[in-house]
């Protein structure tokens, strides 16, 4: 979900004299020439950081202290990335804009902080039944 976040559309601005297209990678002018009006590549950065770290998390599944603390701080980095993005977005100042129209692509954050805290709570409770295992033995 985050990689989607990171390479589609979030929304655009209109304003009086040009509308503005909103990514990960910054808020780009549309029409027959795009320019960049304020780049936001760090929360790309972050974006694509969270993304790799849940892949990794899932590999790590022999170590389950090191799962829980990369499934929190993947929690934490969209949590960057989503305030970062709003920052910006609600930061930069398009004459004549009442707003941005955001596109379902912003849900993208909220589905993964949702998948990655049932994984938290899947591993520690796989950490409970293989304690109980060990006890038994």
């Amino acid at each position: 979900m985050m990689v989607l976040f990171s390479f589609c559309s979030l929304g655009q601005i209109q304003g009086e004299s040009v509308s503005v297209n909103i990514t990960s990678f910054g808020l780009y002018t549309e029409g027959g020439s795009s320019t960049l009006l304020l780049g936001t590549v760090y929360v790309a950065i972050v974006a694509l950081l969270s993304a790799l770290l849940s892949l990794l998390g899932i590999f790590m599944f022999k170590n389950t202290r090191l799962q829980k603390r990369i499934c929190l701080l993947a929690i934490v980095l969209v949590l960057a990335a989503c305030g970062s993005e709003w920052v910006a977005v609600y930061g930069a100042e398009i004459a004549g804009s009442t707003g941005p129209s955001w596109s379902a692509v912003v849900c993208a954050p909220f589905i993964a902080i949702i998948a990655l805290i049932a994984a938290f709570r899947f591993i520690k409770s796989d950490e409970k039944k293989l304690a109980g295992y060990d006890r038994l033995r």
